[in-house]
């Protein structure tokens, strides 16, 4: 039997029969994507939101669908210097050392406390970062796509609404969705109810979470400014006793103490006096000649003005720096707190005590860390066996004294006193029915259900961070509450929010996730939520 073959040209026919003739030189006509062709023709880019994360120190930002920020611009000095300012690349500069606060206030893109604050130079500020982060990270045009902002919730109102008039002013956005920050720390953990422990930069926000919806918030000054101050402090104090040649001549700028608190800082576990002194005993080592070294010592190169030098610190007293500024005492009194000093292991506690019962043993078992102070080691550590402490010791009653258990034992006697006699007797003369039909459909529900999880425990769980939780959310195409129209913000601003009920009351499962369904209302209104 002959084989025959079929030239190539009648199975496949070329490519260039398809070709435009033409006498000159042309640019192809790009293709136009009809109603009914397929998503996945377009660019990516023009298609998938821009995620935006913004905090006092940082500014992050992505696509949706991906599982971390293509970039993270830090707010400080050296990115608003002007065009063609080199000083500090001469070999004889040295930036002036001022007050720590001045120098963190130049570092802050926002700070609680607005009093003598430039609003207007936080907007450039912010303008610049953005267009930074389109330009050299995302490489696509502002504006375009739709853009997703992931805010903490107790951001002020005359910050947001700079935020939002920069952005609609400065680009042609058609419209804003706000997420808050501890929801999206929630599902980056893969969960719906958590207790979201943010140790961010000027304050410490204990926010509790309950099917992603966010309740009562609690919050102490401890945060990780006051962290990098006291270190400040500490090596100021640490370089007058160095036996060096020009002690002033260190480095104790506020770039290297920060720097310094990452690379180094370090928090203890609780320890009892026993416990403390088996430590300290095992730390000293008998090497091989004899001779003892104390392994509670580190060696590190200190950068002066024209070298570094090598100088041997303490672990304790780093160690002992982070306990005060998060677990310490701030007054006299160890016993009474402000509200916004509580140490952390104590604003944790007092928001899980003033939760209900059924929320409490949720959230005390899914309790996730955020927030770069999160990233110290053993800051988790402790808090979590301080907390156990306390849970320990006074339960979970917020009354306490020394005349509280006669009073508890009184009412017991009187509770006692009305109870019925001991030998009173029911009436069983009246037949009663012993079927029951209420237990075996429960029992057939119950069995339908899902098993719930771990309650009532201390457990701590680890979450992806807030924009990974914001990217997870935004691809799956969801509107947000908080989604705020390009027209109506110019036109009103912050004053044309209205209370929406939906925000607070959804009817279906699925708008758990801080999301409600689209009605009609929604085209002549919108909301602040939890921001308002």
């Amino acid at each position: 039997m002959e084989s025959t073959t079929t030239p190539a040209s009648a199975i496949r026919p070329s490519l260039r029969d398809h070709r435009q003739h033409s006498g000159s030189p042309h640019t192809p006509t790009r293709f136009v994507p009809s109603t009914f062709s397929s998503p996945g023709s377009t660019l990516r880019q023009e298609e998938d939101a821009v995620i935006i994360e913004l905090d006092p120190r940082h500014l992050k930002a992505g696509f949706e669908g991906e599982s971390g920020p293509q970039c993270a611009i830090p707010f400080g000095p050296d990115e608003a210097r002007r065009v063609g300012d080199y000083r500090a690349w001469l070999p004889d500069y040295r930036p002036r050392s001022g007050n720590f606060n001045t120098e963190a206030a130049r570092r802050e893109l926002w700070r609680n406390d607005l009093t003598d604050f430039d609003l207007g130079l936080m907007e450039d500020g912010l303008e610049r970062a953005v267009r930074e982060a389109y330009t050299k990270y995302l490489l696509t045009d502002a504006g375009t796509a739709r853009l997703v902002l992931v805010l903490p919730s107790l951001v002020p109102l005359p910050v947001l609404s700079s935020i939002l008039t920069t952005l609609f002013g400065r680009w042609k956005f058609p419209s804003i969705t706000l997420l808050p920050t501890p929801t999206m720390c929630t599902l980056a953990a893969g969960l719906r109810s958590a207790l979201v422990v943010d140790i961010g930069w000027e304050e410490t926000v204990v926010t509790p979470v309950y099917e992603c919806r966010e309740l009562a918030s609690r919050r102490s000054i401890r945060g990780t400014k006051r962290l990098v101050g006291a270190m400040k402090e500490k090596l100021q104090a640490l370089a007058r006793h160095q036996s060096v040649v020009d002690p002033d001549g260190l480095r104790q700028d506020f770039d290297f103490v920060e720097d310094f608190v990452h690379r180094v800082a370090f928090c203890n576990d609780s320890r009892t006096q026993k416990d403390e002194l088996c430590h300290k005993a095992q730390s000293l080592t008998i090497g091989a000649e004899g001779q003892s070294s104390a392994s509670g010592y580190f060696a590190f190169d200190w950068p002066c003005q024209a070298s570094t030098e090598s100088i041997t610190l303490e672990k304790e007293a780093i160690s002992n720096v982070v306990e005060d500024a998060f677990f310490g005492d701030m007054n006299e009194n160890a016993v009474f707190y402000d509200d916004q000093e509580q140490p952390l292991d104590r604003l944790v506690y007092q928001t899980l005590l003033r939760l209900p019962p059924d929320i409490r043993g949720t959230c005390m078992s899914r309790i996730t860390f955020t927030g770069r102070g999160h990233l110290i080691p053993g800051v988790n550590k402790r808090i979590m066996h301080d907390l156990d402490v306390l849970m320990r010791r006074h339960g979970w009653n917020a009354v306490r004294g020394e005349r509280l258990k006669p009073a508890r034992n009184g009412l017991v006697e009187v509770a006692q006193a009305r109870a019925g006699p001991a030998d009173f007797k029911h009436n069983i003369d009246r037949p009663v029915d012993e079927r029951d039909f209420v237990t075996p459909k429960l029992a057939k529900q119950k069995a339908r259900e899902p098993l719930p999880g771990p309650q009532g425990i201390l457990r701590a769980v680890d979450t992806l961070g807030p924009w990974a939780g914001a990217s997870l959310l935004t691809s799956l195409k969801i509107r947000g509450v908080v989604d705020i129209d390009r027209d109506k913000f110019l036109s009103h601003g912050l004053a044309g929010a209205s209370k929406d009920q939906d925000a607070t009351v959804v009817p279906q499962r699925a708008s758990n996730f801080g999301v409600v369904p689209s009605k009609s209302s929604d085209k002549t209104s919108w909301t602040l939520a939890g921001w308002g």
